[in-house]
């Protein structure tokens, strides 16, 4: 089974270093790994190119979910089976990778995603605000689509490629470029009966207090995580409402 790791940077020179020296350590297959230059200028860029990792270079930062678009586009005219995802600013332990792979190694799901808060998991360092505001995140993803998470903003994840062949949405549209594509995909997998999904234990690590550890914006970044499990769920209601009348015989 061929994996494919999308690692979108955007100006992460100085955590940057230490994510590349992790990927080594961890043994990481080179074509595993696909780096997307969101427009870096910070000098994160020249660090991207020595790697030795194979990367894409985009003119300005058009967001992670674009990254994914694009590095979906890579592993499918590729020929890999699963498609993942890893944070390029360090919070995230490329030798857990394994954690993420084996359920779908092993045919125990089609889509799986890490989770700090998961018994096993850990995240020491996680500001206080994070960590009270991602339970209510968890009961907002509950109300949309039934499913009871742990930890359902965690940008860990990976998902064979099938659910993108198949998907019944254009994935590459336009509002799915910032974080619409990541959550808009997994709330179509949790609505989903057919695809088994699961939350693995990872470990998140956060820079020392004081240090900007995110760049979601307020407010508007906000709105562009929470947008995409009412998107997916309007959506959904009108599939099955089609899919009925379908079968009944009074719809086209």
């Amino acid at each position: 089974m061929r994996s494919l790791f999308v690692i979108p940077v955007y100006n992460q020179v100085r955590e940057l270093p230490l994510l590349l020296a992790e990927l080594e350590e961890a043994g990481t297959p080179r074509d595993s790994i696909l780096f997307v230059n969101n427009g870096c200028t910070d000098g994160s860029e020249k660090l991207i190119h020595k790697s030795g990792y194979e990367h894409i270079d985009v003119e300005r930062n058009r967001g992670v979910g674009y990254a994914c678009i694009i590095g979906i586009d890579r592993a499918l005219d590729r020929g890999y089976d699963v498609f993942g995802t890893m944070a390029g600013n360090g919070k995230m332990l490329p030798a857990e990778t394994p954690r993420i792979l084996n359920p779908l190694r092993h045919g125990r799901a089609d889509y799986v995603t890490g989770s700090r808060f998961h018994p096993e998991g850990a995240s020491p360092t996680l500001p206080a605000s994070r960590r009270a505001a991602i339970p209510w995140v968890n009961l907002y993803v509950r109300a949309l689509t039934g499913a009871t998470l742990t930890d359902a903003t965690c940008g860990f994840r990976a998902f064979r490629l099938d659910l993108i062949r198949r998907a019944r949405f254009n994935w590459r549209e336009s509002w799915l470029y910032t974080y619409g594509f990541e959550y808009y995909l997994y709330a179509q997998v949790l609505l989903d009966q057919n695809i088994r999904w699961t939350e693995v234990p990872i470990t998140m690590r956060y820079p020392d207090k004081g240090r900007p550890y995110s760049k979601i914006k307020p407010f508007v970044g906000w709105w562009e995580m929470l947008k995409p499990w009412v998107v997916a769920r309007v959506d959904r209601l009108g599939f099955e409402a089609s899919t009925e009348a379908s079968a009944r015989g009074d719809g086209s």
